[in-house]
Parts: C-alpha cells; structure tokens; sequence
C-alpha cells in the first residue's frame, strides 16, 4: 500500500472506526498504520502508545458527540418532543450504520478492568448523553426524576444497540425509541 499523507485528525477518525470494528483488544498498531496507509513508524511518530491513541480517539468521538448529538438537547429551535425524537433517531442512524455498534460502550466493556486510564474518557461521555438526555427530560418533569428517566434512556438506549447487534433485528431499537417518547408524553 503507498503511503499517504493524512492529518492527525484523519488517523484518529480512521482509528475509531477499525477500534469500532475489532475491538481495543484485536486492533494492533500494525492494523491501525495500515487501515491509515502509514508505516508503523510513522504512525508511531504521531502516537506514542495505543493506549495514547485510545485515549484521543475517545477524546475525538466524544467532541463529535457533542457537537453533532448532544447539542441537539440544549437547541432553542425545537420543542422537547421535537428535540427529544431528533436527537434519538440522529443517534439511532449514528449507531446503525457503523459496524460494531456504540465504541464508548464497547470500550468500556473491554477495557475498564484492564486499562482503568479510559474510565474517565468513557464517564464522561455517558455523563454528557445523561446531561442532555436530562435537559430534554427537565422540560417536564423535576431535575432528580428528569435524570433518573435520562439514565434509564441512555441504558436502554445502549441495550438496543446490542440487542440490534445480537439479533439482527430492528424492534429493539423502535421498541426502545416510543417508550422514550411515551415518558416525555405522560410526565
């Protein structure tokens, strides 16, 4: 494969998606310079370790997140059920379309008996979907029962994407995505 000329940005997008794929624990070095179409060296030279680039590919999925997903809940332009039902099918799509699943959940499943450095990447990425899934929630329900019913949401959320993943079938994910809706309706 000729070597090319990528960001670091690019290599930590790339990354993501073959850790999304194989796993923290099945992806190599060399699988990762070669999904980027670097030489092990190079890729070296930009990431010391890959535990080094696990932490920014973290760090990179969670700002996506962020500025794509979570900012949805915290928008002016929309009613809480509006918000709410874009924010849970952009989400939806997010998950669905990519192999492997929810790599924050993954990696978290993997790694944090063996690599506890990730935990606070993954906490807080959780702790920010919780936040926003809250600020939608708090709309009609009290602060304490509105996070109480947006980390039931996120849990179920992330149940569905496996269950989705297990079984090939996309019941879970709709199932899942009206008893959100259902709460936001009968507060």
């Amino acid at each position: 494969m000729p070597l090319q000329k990528i960001s670091r940005e690019e290599m930590i997008f790339t990354s993501a998606q073959v850790f999304r794929k194989r796993g923290y624990n099945n992806t190599s070095m060399n699988d990762l310079a070669d999904a980027c179409g670097l030489t092990k060296g190079v890729f070296y030279h930009h990431f010391e370790s890959k535990e080094e680039l696990m932490k920014a590919v973290l760090h990179g999925v969670h700002l996506h997140f962020k500025t794509t997903l979570f900012a949805l809940a915290y928008s002016d332009k929309y009613t809480p059920e509006e918000k709410l039902d874009k924010f849970l099918t952009k989400a939806q799509k997010m998950f669905s379309k990519s192999d492997g699943g929810c790599l924050m959940a993954n990696t978290a499943l993997e790694t944090l008996s063996s690599l506890p450095e990730f935990a606070p990447y993954l906490r807080e990425f959780f702790a920010d979907w919780i936040d926003a899934m809250t600020q939608i929630y708090s709309s009609v329900y009290q602060e304490d029962k509105a996070r109480r019913i947006a980390e039931q949401t996120v849990q179920e959320f992330e149940g569905a994407v496996m269950f989705l993943r297990i079984f090939g079938e996309r019941r879970y994910m709709d199932e899942m995505l009206e008893r959100a809706k259902l709460r936001l309706m009968i507060a």
